[in-house]
């Protein structure tokens, strides 16, 4: 997995970049099961991403004990649809560059990263990709912990995914009272997925999203479809401007 190569890069960029390195952060995924989790990571790290816990999803079976999965989906799947079944992890770099562009890079590439003269930061990111089955609730829990920041993914398809969310939404704030008494806020962002079923008339649009659940200045709402990749880099960038916003308040 992408997240072996975390320590030397860590190293690497500490004596490297003294300045310009921002940390290591812990971004935790959570959602229901076939949200979009391990799609997402897949959308954003592409084929360097290998996911060690998956595998070939019973639609039919898991739809019968879990109502949070969508099982069906209009016209032909792309390729098989698969569930995580405990725990995956992956990293990334987010760098800045001094013109104010952003780029994301595979930790692997920190070598040839630091030949450039143009960056201006890197954050080194790493992701964990929680198991969405309810036999699985008890993983959120123990990942949420020394979470920097939250990811939710719900299926924008699917309204027990949707109402889900709130479930989400308290284990952050258990984990902010664990870890600071509430002092400290953790970033979180809500992404409802499967945009790209709306002109099928099968998407809950984010506004009648962000009405059940409600809004809180700490976190932010975006639409993403892991099948045409929209959203999936913008909603990092809004991630690491909530990071960039903790560390300078604090």
């Amino acid at each position: 997995m992408v997240i072996r190569a975390t320590g030397r890069v860590t190293r690497v960029l500490k004596r490297a970049l003294p300045q310009g390195f921002r940390g290591v952060y812990k971004i935790n995924i959570v959602g229901s099961t076939g949200a979009g989790k391990t799609a997402f990571l897949r959308c954003l790290l592409g084929d360097l991403f290998e996911p060690r816990t998956e595998a070939p999803r019973r639609s039919k079976t898991e739809n019968e004990v879990d109502s949070t999965h969508t099982w069906f989906r209009i016209g032909k799947p792309e390729k098989e649809s698969t569930t995580t079944i405990s725990l995956n992890t992956a990293g990334i770099l987010f760098v800045r560059t001094l013109y104010n562009s952003i780029e994301f890079h595979p930790v692997q590439m920190v070598d040839s990263l630091l030949l450039r003269d143009d960056i201006e930061e890197i954050w080194q990111l790493v992701f964990f990709d929680n198991a969405g089955q309810e036999r699985f609730d008890f993983m959120p829990q123990l990942t949420m912990r020394g979470s920097d920041a939250v990811i939710i993914l719900a299926d924008g398809t699917n309204m027990s995914s949707i109402e889900k969310v709130s479930y989400y939404l308290d284990l952050v704030r258990e984990e902010e009272y664990r870890a600071s008494d509430g002092m400290f806020k953790i970033p979180i962002l809500v992404l409802i997925n499967k945009a790209d079923l709306l002109d099928r008339g099968c998407f809950i649009g984010l506004n009648s999203v962000r009405h059940m659940i409600g809004s809180d200045p700490n976190y932010d709402y975006s639409e993403t479809s892991m099948v045409t990749g929209d959203g999936v880099h913008d909603s990092v960038r809004i991630l690491v401007s909530r990071l960039r916003e903790n560390a300078i308040e604090n």
